[in-house]
């Protein structure tokens, strides 16, 4: 059986401690070896906390540069020693002196992949393109063998965000998300933010045949409280588990190669995917904007 069993770390950090964050992943990481884990994954922003405002600029991290990169090195050891992959969100830096809203993964002690978030939300209570500069891509990368993805929170909500990312060789779509909680679904003890994540997922997952972990934060930050609601969803569009709401905690979760590999046979959906097709309409739709 091709699997692998990756911990949901369902946290609320402190708003700009550095210090404070990176101690509470590393007590995380090292509890999840125990639990045989091969990768832990954080929330969105997990090391810094979200509402940062103006303290941005003081919280970046040039990971190019030694010097700099040299506070996330307890989280690079601990990726050596324990055998394990951890992704976590931060702040990025790069020479120009842009700040991305980023999430790292490392593995064996190394940065494998940075993936910087695509779509920056700048409505209601968000802010995020005063402060971010968007990304320009959706890698794929490889853990143990699996093909993964990761899609920061609104990136999610554009379609073709995961079209983009299976169309690439994603098996796994990996959710990191600060998402506010709001609203009560009527007749059910349930936020009614999580119920769209929920629906959305579902969707992701089944229509793509792929295994999509959603892994959101919990605590308060400027009077605004985060949900948890960390779950996952198997290639059926079904969810497999989900943790409370509000607090904080890990999960245990598995993906199965096998079962994947099942549903993609039985509805071969991304086989049978027309990529010349949806290229040529993207480019006849570009064209007509650009000429109203």
């Amino acid at each position: 059986m091709n699997s692998i069993k990756i911990l949901l770390a369902q946290t609320s950090p402190v708003v700009g401690d550095l210090k404070k964050n990176i101690e509470n992943h590393l007590d995380i990481i090292s509890k999840a070896k125990d639990e045989g884990v091969s990768l832990v994954v954080f929330p969105e922003l997990s090391l810094t906390g979200y509402f940062l405002k103006d303290s941005v600029y003081d919280i970046g991290i040039n990971i190019n540069n030694r010097e700099d990169a040299l506070v996330l090195e307890p989280i690079f050891k601990a990726s050596m020693d324990l055998n394990m992959s951890i992704i976590a969100g931060f702040i990025e830096k790069d020479e120009d002196y842009n700040f991305y809203n980023s999430s790292l993964c490392v593995s064996d002690g190394k940065i494998i992949h940075v993936h910087r978030k695509v779509y920056l939300p700048t409505y209601g209570m968000f802010e995020e393109s005063r402060y971010f500069k968007p990304g320009g891509e959706f890698g794929v990368f490889d853990i143990g063998g699996i093909k993964t993805s990761i899609l920061t929170c609104e990136d999610a909500w554009h379609l073709s965000s995961s079209y983009i990312a299976i169309n690439k060789g994603a098996h796994v779509i990996i959710v990191n998300s600060a998402s506010p909680t709001r609203g009560i679904v009527e007749g059910l003890n349930r936020f009614s933010s999580i119920n769209m994540w929920e629906e959305l997922l579902s969707v992701i997952a089944f229509y793509y045949k792929s295994y999509v972990i959603y892994v959101n934060r919990v605590g308060y930050e400027d009077g605004i409280g985060f949900s948890g609601g960390s779950c996952i969803f198997n290639p059926s569009g079904e969810m497999e588990r989900m943790m409370d709401y509000l607090e904080e905690g890990t999960m245990k979760v598995e993906i199965n190669l096998d079962v994947l590999n099942i549903e993609r046979f039985k509805t071969p959906l991304i086989r049978d995917e027309n990529l010349n097709l949806t290229m040529k309409e993207i480019e006849g739709i570009l064209n007509e904007k650009r000429t109203s």
